[in-house]
């Protein structure tokens, strides 16, 4: 059963799971198991530090499944997780591996795995259960206007506590 997807592209379309799982072995310490008999696009079998299931989907049906999922946003969700899905082509799916325990997305193990994934692939992971969404939102805009923005919120901040 699929438990969570990372939803990503386009920059990101053409990585193969090999280019995955170097990240997932070197940068986030897990440990994986590939096709014993050397098939590229077979899924990765992430077995430390949580157990799952990983499959690479870039068939053209993401991009309408994706749609779907934009439409199911809440109204006030930021229209920078809209626009980031929206640009979205591709996605991985992490689910269950027969006879281990239960990959659950929303765990802070899983989260540690899932979340620099995401980030290092411009992505949005999607708990497919619960429905939640985890992004990285764009980091403000830098200029002097920001920085007369903030530096007035400090002075409002510190004469509101007086």
């Amino acid at each position: 059963m699929v438990r969570a997807r990372l939803w990503y592209g386009p920059a990101g379309h053409e990585l193969g799971l090999d280019r995955f799982a170097r990240y997932l072995r070197g940068p986030l310490g897990c440990a994986l198991t590939a096709d014993p008999r050397g098939r590229t696009n077979a899924p990765l079998l992430l077995r430390d530090p949580l157990p799952a299931t990983v499959e690479l989907n870039r068939r053209p049906e993401v991009s309408t499944e994706v749609g779907a999922l934009i439409a199911r946003l809440p109204a006030d969700a930021p229209a920078a997780l809209a626009e980031r899905l929206a640009a979205c082509t591709a996605r991985l799916e992490f689910s269950d591996i027969p006879t281990q325990t239960a990959f659950t997305p929303g765990s802070t193990l899983a989260r540690s795995v899932l979340l620099p994934l995401a980030i290092a692939v411009d992505g949005v992971v999607e708990e497919v259960e619960t429905g939640r969404l985890h992004f990285r939102a764009p980091p403000p805009p830098q200029g002097a206007g920001s920085a007369f923005m903030r530096a007035l919120s400090r002075i409002l901040g510190a004469l509101r506590r007086r």
